[in-house]
């Protein structure tokens, strides 16, 4: 990507152009081609990610097979759990298509935070915004799961 300026999407859908100018600075753009790992379950991970554009699968491996959780399209986030709460990665991220993100690790947040403390508020609302909807999202589906199962006894 040519600048630092972030696309009016996802967490930044309600900044204005400078203000997703001053965050874009404090992160980093990254290309990705088809079949590239963005994301490495098992691996160390403290980074949010915003899908700038592509598509990418969210999948983890049982008994030795993959299975696919989700798909992430552009304006979608991920990382969110393991900026807040450093460790490894529950899940694989691989792009689907040629893709780009922005990327801020956990450091950078901080930096960000001290700088331009204002605007870091309604970033941290809107991922916590995006990360309930996606929470809820589960537990529907979770709820659904159970009761076609109740169902078939």
């Amino acid at each position: 990507m040519p600048n630092s300026n972030l696309p009016e999407m996802g967490f930044t859908s309600n900044f204005d152009a400078e203000e997703r100018a001053q965050l874009g600075n404090f992160g980093e753009f990254i290309s990705l081609q088809d079949g590239a790992p963005l994301i490495d379950e098992g691996h160390r991970q403290d980074a949010l990610f915003m899908i700038i554009s592509g598509t990418f699968h969210v999948q983890t491996v049982v008994t030795g097979r993959p299975v696919l959780l989700g798909t992430l399209k552009a304006g979608d986030t991920v990382g969110e759990i393991n900026m807040f709460d450093p460790g490894h990665a529950s899940a694989s991220v691989v792009a689907k298509s040629f893709a780009e993100v922005w990327r801020i690790d956990r450091g950078r947040l901080e930096q960000y935070l001290e700088a331009h403390p204002r605007t870091a508020a309604r970033l941290l609302v809107n991922v916590a915004t995006q990360l309930s909807k996606r929470l809820r999202k589960t537990n529907e589906k979770v709820a659904m799961a159970r009761e076609a199962m109740f169902d078939s006894f």
